[in-house]
């Protein structure tokens, strides 16, 4: 008899079950025989082999094995499957049924975003644009983990709210945004697909995602779609498309809406406890969401997100999907299967690896307390079942597998391996260390095949032990030179759409064998590539030159040294009219600024309502004499407005979330006093002609809502109020919040937008003083913005409001309340939903000129 038949005989005949209770007796029984139990067993020293001998290895207390961790891990093994969540944009995703697919049932699952956010506003800081963008990828990132989810990016331009997948489509090119996605599609090989968004309601890039991904079902798996992938990816057939539905049905169980007529429907329960981790599926889904910080702000708590909602019940509804599409000879659907997985099949090659922990999933899983259980249990099972990568018929789900098993088989084993390298970032021509360290806190001797480092297309051999011996660890190092002309990946906001965000991959991966059986460990880092002196950030300041600022220039340059020795070279300022700069000195290391004052070279336009730019190059150079070597260069951009504001005025601002506010008011050569809440409740506000209260600033600063009688009373003094954008739950009167009418008069807002910056601005009051002082407003003051004309648009307010402007995206009726003003008292209230901060941040004249009447009105 072949020596294997009666371990197969016991995993397949007696059941996987009987013979984890025949091993567990076994373990239990030879840990009583030494004295020790299982887990604290220590192996006896080995004889030293022949050839060549270990290296000495220093002893070390390796925390003990995650319970979570090796309890995900054993799950996995039970679930081939991938399921794909599509969204438009980072937080869109169903981060709820990731984590109930992922954490209950071992899907692997994916999530892919069509653009990385940009466009939208920034609820924390002053990063908007490219530089938000790399935020909320990182954020993304972060909510991934929680949720045991993989984040891909299609890279299509956020260009901000839109109402239409047309719209979207003009912007990103219907067949580039598809080409796109059905090539991840090929790439990431999902079996089934799930998406929040339909095709024609809400947002428009939600919208365009709807209907890519319908399309993308059917064009991956044709060969004649794209047929340039086909060199690097292979046509991929989905089995399955889900839409989220979003209307409640009438009785909302799990019985009620696994089916509805002839639809097929699945449901997902937020509410299940995940018994490892001990909380909801929601909750860690709400930890997740937590993460998108920028989009916030987010419920603390299920019971805050309980109340959010109006649920009284204590639980959430169900999560519901409709099958919209299905490939050709797929199964139906069955009734009370895994969600959206039921009835279908993988090779057979590759099924008969996994049935064993697929028919007795909860087996493994109930003696995570006895890792050496567990362990035993995968070699055994590992040694009947070694030519897992012999599913030719599906290499990559075989691979996904293999992978899957390795993990479990070194996190039950408690081995691991960790890559450092001894530079934080990497410098073209420079030569790194990366340290590789293994290590064994488990109870047996682990023999290494070979250990390799993965850099610039190259996998170089790294010399360690040959065996770590329980509770040891073991290290080698490798040296790799970066190459002189890889492209940095530093400042990351440059690097958003060209691949390079997150840096340089690089990788170490260690062959190990126990107990006769091989498996791998893989570990992977990444870094950036910067030049040996970078330039980290340049501040202009004034950024935006009016004629009350047009004196001089200060540019703040922080530097920082990246080479390993000291740096002695020159900092360089050159554009239009303007050539000046400093020599520099840097330790290694060193991060410092720099100042230097300049002349504006500002050329003025005859009409200087236009757009204004001037170029300049800041520049960090090596001295040579046959000409200086440039080491790092970046360009910045000073604008020209033609903004004036009032003589002597007195001006104070309450900022929200970022400093575009403050440095306008400077740019106009006002000397504007930054207050806090404590100042308006406290202070006399009567030193001050006018005061602005920055975008959302009573959701950034929700105790003025209390402060708010201050500031009216400021008005009525004789003081003009500007009040910037809110959103309409953020501003409308709601007594559950204790937030009564913050106007002196009613106004409502609602949700209309104005999405086109070149939408037509008709004006309603032209001879209204504050269009015309200190600067005449004109049709020319609104050319040049960017993204959008204002959002969050006044639904109602009362007649002692006079409205200035009215605009509309084509199709739609017109929007009056953009900027409405009104006397009360001896003072004035203004309220804008424009986006000001938008035009201000760019550098648009208009936006100067526009602020400058603001707080000029009635104080000449």
């Amino acid at each position: 008899m072949n020596p294997t038949q009666p371990k197969r005989y016991l995993t397949e005949s007696c059941g996987f079950q009987q013979f984890l209770v025949v091993l567990f007796a076994f373990v239990i029984l030879s840990s009583s025989l030494t004295g020790i139990t299982g887990a604290q067993e220590v192996s006896p020293s080995p004889s030293p082999p022949a050839s060549p001998a270990p290296l000495a290895a220093p002893s070390v207390t390796a925390p003990a094995t995650d319970k979570a961790q090796l309890h995900q891990a054993l799950l996995d093994l039970t679930n081939p499957y991938t399921v794909m969540c599509v969204a438009a944009h980072p937080d869109d995703e169903d981060g709820t049924t990731l984590t109930v697919l992922r954490r209950k049932n071992g899907v692997h699952t994916v999530s892919l975003f069509s653009t990385y956010g940009e466009g939208g506003q920034n609820a924390v800081g002053p990063e908007l644009y490219e530089e938000l963008g790399v935020i909320r990828a990182q954020e993304t990132m972060k909510a991934a983990q929680i949720q045991g989810s993989e984040p891909y990016f299609l890279g299509l331009k956020d260009f901000g709210f839109s109402k239409s997948a047309d719209e979207a489509f003009r912007v990103w090119g219907h067949d580039e945004a598809l080409r796109r996605m059905v090539l991840k599609i090929r790439e990431l090989r999902p079996d089934v697909i799930i998406t929040n968004h339909d095709t024609t309601s809400g947002h428009g890039h939600h919208q365009a995602t709807g209907r890519l991904i319908i399309e993308a079902f059917d064009a991956a798996a044709d060969p004649k779609r794209f047929p340039e992938q086909l060199e690097q990816v292979k046509p991929w057939q989905a089995q399955r498309l889900f839409v989220r539905i979003f209307s409640a049905p009438q009785n909302d169980n799990k019985a009620a809406v696994d089916r509805a007529g002839a639809e097929e429907i699945v449901a997902i329960d937020p509410n299940e406890v995940d018994p490892v981790r001990g909380t909801s599926f929601a909750e860690q889904a709400l930890a997740a969401l937590q993460q998108h910080a920028t989009q916030g702000p987010w419920p603390k708590s299920m019971a805050e997100l309980l109340r959010a909602r109006g649920i009284a019940a204590g639980k959430l509804p169900l999560i519901r999907y409709q099958l919209v599409r299905q490939a050709a000879n797929v199964p139906t659907l069955p009734d009370d299967a895994m969600p959206f997985l039921g009835a279908l099949k993988v090779p057979e090659a590759l099924s008969i690896h996994i049935e064993p922990f697929k028919n007795d999933a909860g087996v493994l899983t109930d003696f995570l307390d006895q890792p050496t259980v567990v362990l035993e249990s995968l070699i055994e099972w590992r040694k009947t079942n070694s030519r897992l990568e012999s599913a030719s018929e599906d290499p990559q789900r075989a691979q996904l597998m293999r992978a899957r098993f390795d993990r479990a088989l070194a996190l039950a084993a408690n081995v691991k391996l960790t890559l450092t390298s001894s530079d934080s970032v990497l410098v073209p021509a420079k030569t790194a260390s990366f340290n590789l360290t293994l290590t064994n806190g488990g109870d047996r001797s682990i023999d290494i095949d070979r250990v390799w480092f993965s850099a610039w297309g190259q996998q170089l051999s790294v010399s360690t032990a040959d065996q770590i011996l329980p509770d040891t660890e073991t290290s080698g190092t490798v040296d790799v030179a970066t190459p002189a002309d890889v492209k940095p990946t530093v400042p990351k906001d440059k690097h958003l759409y060209d691949g390079l965000l997150t840096g340089k991959r690089f990788g170490a991966t260690a062959e190990l064998e126990i107990d006769g059986v091989r498996f791998s460990v893989v570990k992977e880092t990444y870094l950036d590539i910067a030049p040996g002196v970078e330039i980290q950030n340049i501040e202009v300041f004034p950024y935006v030159i009016t004629p009350a600022t047009s004196q001089s220039l200060t540019f703040n340059i922080a530097l920082m040294n990246h080479l390993p020795g000291f740096f002695r070279g020159l900092l360089k300022i050159n554009g239009q009219n303007l050539e000046t700069g400093r020599e520099i000195a840097l330790e290694p290391g060193e991060q410092r600024s720099f100042k230097i004052e300049a002349v504006p070279p500002v050329a003025r336009p005859v009409n200087r309502r236009h757009l204004s730019s001037t170029a300049v190059t800041v520049s960090v150079a090596l001295p040579n004499p046959r000409g200086n070597v440039s080491i790092a260069r970046r360009t910045v951009f000073t604008m020209y407005a033609d903004a004036r504001v009032s003589p002597k005025l007195r001006v104070a601002y309450l900022p929200s979330f970022d400093e575009t506010l403050s440095k306008a008011l400077t740019a106009l050569g006002v000397d504007a006093k930054q207050l806090t809440v404590a100042n308006i409740q406290s202070d006399d506000l009567q030193n001050y002609d006018s005061i602005v209260i920055d975008n959302r600033g009573y959701e950034a600063h929700p105790e003025l809502v209390a402060a708010n009688s201050r500031l009216l009373d400021f008005v009525k003094a004789g003081g003009t109020l500007i009040v910037f954008y809110h959103k309409s739950n953020e501003w409308n009167p709601d007594p559950k919040k204790k937030r009564p009418q913050l106007a002196p008069y009613p106004i409502i807002l609602g949700d209309e937008r104005v999405t086109d910056e070149t939408a037509p601005v008709k004006f309603l009051t032209p001879r209204h003083s504050l269009l015309n002082f200190p600067n005449r407003i004109t049709q020319a003051d609104f050319e040049n913005w960017i993204q959008e004309r204002g959002l969050y648009y006044p639904k109602e307010w009362d007649n002692h409001y006079t409205a200035l402007f009215a605009m509309n995206d084509a199709g739609e009726k017109p929007l009056s309340g953009g900027l409405l003003v009104a006397p009360y008292g001896k003072g004035n209230y203004i309220y804008t939903s424009m986006v000001w901060y938008r035009q201000l941040r760019a550098g648009v004249p208009g936006g100067y000129r526009m602020l400058a009447n603001l707080i000029s009105y009635r104080h000449k």
